[in-house]
């Protein structure tokens, strides 16, 4: 036998070779050890699966994030295969979500919920089995809110229909309180639900909320039918009693209107003064009240302003000087703000953004928008006067993270990005609109006198989030 390294097969098979040639009577007891050996030095099947296992496994729980977005597409796509992978993705996440990287990854301004994390989630959320449902309900009280987000997401959009009581649930929570984007979120996910419990526990939401999403929830309840009750034409009815649009009662028809006449004659009583059509309409309901108040707009630039908790982010980079029509950009800009600023309800919340190179806030924090607010507002506007260049990214940045409670962004600005961290406005459009995902802000933007691809920008900034987009020339 040719020299080599002294592994446990070769080391056995010389033995065998030797005594082959010296004791032939052994020969059936060497054979046997022989086959052993080699058995033992070869791999077994479950022995590879467990290394396999605790590979991926390593993989989901590591440093990594590409890894893990990796080691989750390789998992073949068949239904068993999933399966088969699912308890090893949620012992996974339940251990990440007590990781504290993903503290410190917050502190650095990196997402508390990275992609190869979201993945993992949605991965759960496709296989439709009870031990799967209970992995993303128990992911509800993690105590991150963006996980937690993610999970109602998952579990709402999948339709999850046992996981609809934890997630109504949430109505009660400190989240929903503290935070206008996981409010956004929980409402969204209901409505996804598409199921009779879920539409219930929107009619407790509606009751809770106000401004932006208030009005988002009531165009929503416009389009639900008694097929959203599987025909349940009662329980429907009196949903939309909760949610104040209750139908009106119905007149009376005239043969009932005659018959009525012909009693109070017969009866030989005054002829009393009748309608020919009677009108009759309920008195409104707190909900019906409430609901109106609470949708009343004001405007700015022809949009109408539905949010309780505002931010104006205004563009003063030099060429807002440019003259059109006889007026400055940025003069014709603070007249429009000054009349914006003058309708909002006293109810609302409201604050200033300007920026060219810097971003300066009026007010660090969201302010009542009455009187004496809405007075030192308007000597801002009046004072300021254009400045340098324009850095959008930071502007739009500083707004998603002005205030947790903020629900509506109006951004003007007369062109394209030109100082900052990103000035490529589809980088801009990318990572603002990612973000977004968490705050569930509605970006509403004015664009004056763009060119067509900042006008583009400008529009696909807006419409993924419900917001409206106005080109002023």
């Amino acid at each position: 036998m040719p020299p080599g390294p002294a592994t446990p097969i070769r080391l056995a098979v010389c033995r065998v070779s030797c005594r082959v040639r010296c004791r032939s009577v052994v020969w059936p007891m060497t054979i046997a050890v022989c086959l052993a050996v080699i058995a033992a030095s070869i791999p077994h099947p479950s022995a590879a699966a467990d290394r396999n296992e605790a590979r991926f496994r390593r993989l989901l729980t590591g440093r990594h994030d590409e890894a893990r977005v990796a080691a989750l597409r390789s998992v073949p796509s068949d239904f068993q295969s999933r399966l088969y992978a699912l308890p090893i993705v949620a012992d996974a996440l339940e251990t990440l979500c007590e990781d504290a990287r993903f503290d410190r990854a917050m502190k650095q301004g990196q997402p508390e919920l990275p992609g190869g994390v979201r993945l993992m989630i949605d991965f759960i959320g496709t296989i439709d089995r009870p031990e799967a449902t209970a992995s993303l309900v128990d992911l509800l009280d993690c105590g991150r809110l963006t996980w937690a987000m993610a999970s109602i997401q998952t579990l709402c959009k999948h339709q999850h229909h046992t996981a609809i009581e934890d997630v109504i649930g949430l109505i009660d929570s400190e989240a929903f309180e503290a935070s206008y984007g996981f409010r956004f979120t929980l409402a969204r996910g209901l409505t996804e639900m598409k199921h009779p419990d879920a539409w219930e526990g929107l009619a407790k939401l509606f009751e809770r909320v106000d401004g932006q999403l208030a009005h988002r929830l009531d165009q929503e309840f416009q389009r639900v039918t008694s097929e959203d009750f599987e025909g349940d034409e009662e329980r429907f009815q009196a949903w939309r009693g909760l949610v104040g649009l209750t139908p009106a009662a119905k007149s009376p028809s005239p043969d009932a209107l005659d018959k009525a006449a012909e009693i109070l004659r017969q009866d030989g009583k005054p002829e009393l003064p009748l309608p020919q059509r009677m009108g009759l309409q309920p008195a409104k309901s707190a909900a019906s009240y409430a609901r109106e108040k609470r949708l009343k707009p004001s405007h700015y630039y022809g949009i109408n302003i539905y949010a309780k908790r505002l931010l104006f982010v205004i563009d003063r980079s030099g060429s807002m000087k440019t003259v059109v029509g006889g007026h400055a950009r940025i003069q014709r800009a603070k007249m429009e703000l000054i009349t914006a600023i003058n309708g909002l309800d006293e109810q609302c919340q409201f604050g200033i953004l300007v920026f060219d190179n810097d971003v300066r806030a009026w007010r660090e924090e969201l302010v009542e928008a009455n009187e004496t607010n809405k007075r030192n507002a308007i000597r801002f506007v009046e004072y300021l006067s254009a400045g340098r260049s324009t850095n959008t990214y930071a502007a739009l940045r500083r707004s998603l993270n002005f205030d947790p409670q903020l629900e509506a962004v109006f951004l003007l600005t007369d062109g394209e990005p030109t100082y900052g961290q990103v000035v490529n406005p589809s980088a801009i459009l990318l990572d603002i609109l990612r973000r977004n995902e968490v705050h569930n802000v509605t970006i509403n933007t004015i664009a004056i006198a763009v060119e067509p691809l900042m006008a583009t920008f400008l529009r696909n900034l807006s419409e993924p989030s419900n917001g409206e987009f106005r080109e002023v020339r």
